[in-house]
């Protein structure tokens, strides 16, 4: 992997889960959303096949159910979970509008300690990060930079890429991986990290990474960002992501491959909203129509913020005309 220049080629209760169903409904049914200390993600059945040719929406469409979820038997109304505070790992759940639950966790999935973001690919391998939660006993820096692989047929979790830092991993910062996304178009797994960064250093990076291969093929350095998502608008396919440091939301333009092309541009301040608050963009999914879910959370770059996070759900649809986002609703 080369390297030009900064472009790169290479304490509330704990809600009931009928409780959680209600809010789920509330919003409709999502494909990524933020809960708790970790993440959710909804497992749905989606067309194998890409559409004939880039249209303007998100770029989820050829995710599909890993294929040991069904050989155990989940229906389609299920999601996996980093989120749970007394199940440390990834978590299986099938819910039905009454509040029944059944899961499943393999003894795999609590191998890297604590995780947060997730995602999962057309073939429905699942990938996903550990990120600490009150102590490093459990998720040790060194390990903070490392993606698991889920494999859609056995089911078992691995060790997949070991992405490179800047700096050191040290106490001071404990995070790394805060971030994974992939895009359908590209079959592009992206990937934030804020590893070696300081509170005067911002040296993190997005990756993009090769899910064939295992390898990162590119990068873009010296930004620390949260939540990521890809975008099909009117000039084309963008990355957006949002700052670990400000609340902030900005893009960046990717080319045909997937790589990133350009600087990233400011698309809109969270604080700034009517109704906004001082949050960071932990989390963002975008629909085939344009709507777009983000949800904020404090973040300083301490366990504080992971561990006890309030967070707020932000719904915006695109104006292709303006190239821009506009606010729908805000709720806590």
């Amino acid at each position: 992997m080369t390297k030009p220049a900064r472009n790169t080629q290479a304490k509330s209760p704990r809600p009931t889960m009928r409780a959680r169903w209600k809010s789920i409904a509330k919003w409709g049914l999502i494909t990524l959303f933020s809960v708790s200390a970790g993440l959710a993600i909804w497992l749905v059945t989606r067309p194998a096949e890409p559409p004939p040719q880039v249209r303007l929406g998100g770029v989820a469409y050829c995710r599909g159910l890993p294929h040991f979820a069904q050989t155990l038997g989940f229906s389609g109304q299920m999601f996996l979970s980093t989120s749970e505070r007394l199940l440390k790992g990834l978590v299986l759940y099938e819910l039905s509008p009454t509040g029944t639950q059944r899961t499943f966790q393999d003894p795999s999935w609590d191998d890297a300690g604590y995780l947060g973001p997730i995602t999962f690919d057309g073939d429905g391998n699942v990938y996903v990060a550990p990120v600490p939660r009150t102590s490093l006993v459990d998720n040790p820096p060194e390990k903070q930079n490392t993606i698991y692989r889920v494999d859609t047929d056995t089911g078992v979790m691995s060790e997949f890429l070991n992405l490179p830092a800047p700096e050191p991993p040290s106490s001071s910062n404990p995070f790394g991986v805060l971030g994974l996304t992939y895009d359908c178009d590209t079959h592009s797994l992206y990937a934030t990290s804020v590893a070696g960064s300081t509170r005067s250093q911002e040296l993190g990076r997005i990756y993009r990474i090769d899910p064939s291969t295992g390898q990162a093929v590119s990068r873009f350095d010296d930004v620390d960002a949260l939540g990521i998502g890809v975008f099909n608008g009117a000039h084309g396919k963008r990355l957006y992501f949002g700052s670990a440091r400000i609340a902030e939301v900005r893009s960046i333009a990717l080319d045909e491959h997937g790589d990133f092309t350009g600087e990233p541009r400011a698309e809109f301040s969270i604080i700034a909203l009517s109704g906004g608050r001082d949050e960071k963009a932990r989390s963002m999914s975008f629909d085939a129509v344009g709507g777009m879910l983000l949800y904020g959370v404090e973040f300083n770059f301490n366990l504080v913020a992971s561990s006890e996070p309030t967070q707020t759900a932000y719904r915006f649809r695109y104006n292709s005309t303006q190239d821009s986002w506009e606010l729908l609703a805000i709720a806590p």
